[in-house]
C-alpha cells in the first residue's frame, strides 16, 4: 500500500466499444466500422487520467471473480494506481458497458452488475480514505457514498463529486444530505439541469450554489466548462478540435486534470479548468475511454500552442 493523494470511490468496468457510421434506428442492422474492448468506468478513468499527469492515487470499490476482473486489476497497476481496498466479489461478474461511437459521439449502455457488483458497506475501510487529501465519487451507490463522505469528513478529507444525468434523476431531495457535503461538484450540463428543473446550465449553476455548494463546474463538451461560485461565473472555453475521433471519458479526463491542478498544484479555478480543458481535447482524438488520456508534458506543450497566457 503507498501514499496517496487522491482516492476514487466508484465503478470501474469493461468498455465494448464499436464505431458505427451513424447510431441504427429500431429494427435496424448496421456494419460497425471497428470493434474494441478497453478498461472504463467514470471513477477508474478519472483516477487514470489522474496518475498519468503524475497524481498519487487509489480505487476503492470491487470487480467479479472473473477474467475481466483480472484484467480491469492489472491495467491499474500498470498506471501505477494502489489497488490495495479493490474487492474481488465471489460469484458476481464484472460490469461490461457497450458504446457506439458515430462521428466521435457516444452512446452508452451500462451494465445492470455496475449495481450489483459493489462493495457492501462493511467492506469500505476507513484507512483506506484518511491519509488522502481528496475524496473523489459518483454517488453512483449511495449508502457507500454516505459512509465515504461521513469517514472523509471526519478526517478533513476534501470531497469533490461527479455528477451524471441518470443519477440527477433521483432528484434534489434524495441526493442532498450528499450533494451538500462537496467542496466542488463536477456534473455534465444535462445532470445539472435535470437537477434543478433548469434550461440552461447557467440557471442550474447558480441554483447549486445558492443551495449551499461552495464550487460548481459544468462541463458542457465542445463548449468548455462553465465555473460558477457565490461571487462570479465564468465559461472556460474549449479548444477546437478538428480531429474528433471518440468523447468518451472526455468528463473524467476533464475531472481528473482539474482535480490535480486544482487540489495539488493549488492553482486557481480558471487556471485548474483551461489545463483540464486542454487534457479532455487530447483524449478525445483517440478512441477508447483512456488511450488518449495525456501525460503533463503533453498538456504543457497543448497549451504553449494554443494558450498565450497560461505560464
Amino acid at each position: 500500500m503507498k501514499q496517496v493523494n487522491i482516492v476514487g470511490l466508484g465503478e470501474v468496468v469493461l468498455d465494448w466499444v464499436a464505431e458505427v457510421p451513424h447510431f441504427p434506428k429500431p429494427d435496424e442492422k448496421i456494419d460497425a466500422l471497428s470493434e474494441n474492448y478497453f478498461p472504463g468506468g467514470v471513477t477508474a478513468n478519472f483516477l487514470v487520467a489522474l496518475a498519468r499527469l503524475e497524481g498519487r492515487c487509489r480505487f476503492i470499490g470491487a470487480v467479479g471473480d472473473d477474467p475481466y476482473g483480472e484484467l480491469l486489476i492489472d491495467d491499474f497497476l500498470k498506471e501505477n494506481i494502489d489497488t490495495s481496498y479493490v474487492v474481488r466479489k465471489r460469484n458476481k461478474k464484472t460490469p461490461v458497458n457497450f458504446i457506439f461511437v458515430a462521428k466521435g459521439e457516444k452512446s452508452i449502455i451500462q451494465s445492470p452488475h455496475m449495481q450489483t457488483t459493489k462493495l457492501d458497506i462493511e467492506e469500505l475501510k476507513e484507512s483506506s480514505i484518511v491519509d488522502s487529501k481528496l475524496l473523489h465519487t459518483t454517488i453512483i451507490h449511495q449508502e457507500l457514498t454516505e459512509k465515504a463522505l461521513e469517514i472523509a469528513k471526519n478526517n478533513g478529507v476534501k470531497i469533490s463529486i461527479d455528477l451524471e444525468s441518470q443519477i440527477a434523476l433521483r432528484g434534489w431531495d434524495k441526493l442532498k444530505s450528499i450533494l451538500l457535503k462537496a467542496d466542488v461538484l463536477l456534473p455534465n450540463k444535462e445532470g445539472a439541469k435535470l437537477l434543478t428543473n433548469s434550461n440552461t446550465p447557467q440557471k442550474a449553476a447558480k441554483i447549486l450554489v445558492k443551495k449551499g455548494i461552495p464550487v460548481v463546474i459544468i462541463t458542457l463538451g465542445k463548449n468548455g466548462a462553465l465555473i460558477t461560485t457565490n461571487n462570479y461565473q465564468k465559461k472556460i472555453p474549449a479548444y477546437p478540435i478538428e480531429n474528433l475521433v471518440d468523447t468518451t471519458a472526455a468528463g473524467d479526463t476533464f475531472n481528473g486534470a482539474f482535480s490535480l491542478a486544482y487540489w495539488m498544484k493549488g492553482w486557481d479555478l480558471e487556471k485548474s479548468c483551461t489545463f483540464a480543458n486542454a487534457a479532455a481535447s487530447l483524449k478525445i482524438q483517440k478512441l477508447g475511454a483512456r488511450t488518449g488520456m495525456p501525460n503533463i508534458q503533453e498538456i504543457y506543450d497543448f497549451l504553449k500552442k494554443n494558450e498565450d497566457n497560461f505560464f
